[in-house]
């Protein structure tokens, strides 16, 4: 029974040490979970944004005729082309941190086992933000594009004697900034023309800061790409490490299962060995003590 208890009270320290461990791995996942749960969330928003209202805004751009109304859209549009960089940023901030936290743990012993769950979500948060912004930059392009077309038109009105040539150079000149304004036609259709004017003066600010953000997006998708191939030797050692150790464990708990069921088999021999020996000295009582009765020798005189 004492032999019993012995067992089972190294099964419940074994038991507890098991939950311990379990315990600090799952803080650790859950840690580096809650930083992917995060990053994703933010990615949905910047998803939420450019297809709600990025999209309406540039469209509102492509679709005023005045100077006015052109300035009025264009701010709304730096407004939320503004929203969707800060955002960007701040998601970039939070794969970092990410990052850091992989790497500050990549040498500790909460670490094993826990990139069989946490290295398919960090691959995949960098992936989503990496799809999320070349779908801006893509946007960015399309806007582009279209508004290059639209200038093009624009400027066919207002100088509608223009040669293909020069058509292409004035547009290209607009599109790098280098004028404001395209050269005003004489006689009656100069009052049309300077309404075209002020609508091309936006239009050229509108396309240098599309530039920029282009250059910006591709700098982000740069960092996430690089962030994403940096952390995958690190995670492959990890499950390494990780499987190696989950194979270690296993045979250790096959070990102490082999070592219980001995011990345990040692004390049923243990009685089976005694029960035995009972009946050797039983027998060897019994048998004399029986030859006595049966010749009547024994006590005899």
């Amino acid at each position: 029974m004492n032999g019993n208890n012995k067992y089972g009270d190294a099964d419940l320290e074994r038991g507890q040490d098991s939950y311990e461990l379990k315990e600090n791995y799952n803080s650790t996942t859950r840690e580096i979970l809650d930083q992917c749960r995060r990053i994703n969330t933010e990615i949905a928003k910047l998803r939420q944004k450019r297809e709600r209202q990025l999209h309406t805004a540039q469209q509102a751009v492509l679709d005023s005729s005045n100077g006015a109304t052109d300035r009025q859209t264009r701010r709304s549009l730096d407004i939320i082309e503004s929203e969707i960089m800060q955002m960007l940023q701040q998601t970039r901030s939070f794969l970092n941190d990410l990052k850091e936290n992989l790497q500050r743990n990549h040498d500790s012993s909460t670490m094993a086992g826990v990139s069989t769950l946490t290295y398919p979500q960090v691959g995949l948060v960098g992936r989503n933000l990496e799809e999320e912004v070349q779908q801006l930059r893509k946007s960015q392009v399309e806007f582009d594009r279209t508004l290059r077309d639209q200038v093009r038109r624009r400027y066919e009105i207002a100088n509608s004697t223009a040669t293909s040539q020069e058509i292409d150079s004035s547009v290209e000149n607009v599109m790098s900034g280098q004028i404001q304004v395209f050269q005003s036609t004489q006689g009656g259709r100069r009052q049309g023309a300077m309404g075209t004017h002020l609508a091309v003066v936006d239009r050229s600010a509108a396309i240098r800061k599309i530039e920029d953000d282009l250059i910006s997006l591709s700098h982000v998708s740069q960092e996430v790409s690089e962030l994403v191939q940096r952390q995958e030797p690190m995670i492959e050692e990890i499950d390494k490490n990780a499987q190696v150790t989950q194979e270690n464990i296993v045979k250790a708990n096959d070990n102490l299962i082999k070592a219980i069921f001995s011990a345990k088999n040692a004390r049923r021999y243990k009685w089976y060995i005694l029960l035995v020996c009972l009946t050797i000295l039983a027998v060897v009582i019994a048998v004399p003590v029986a030859w006595c009765e049966v010749n009547h020798a024994c006590g005899a005189k």
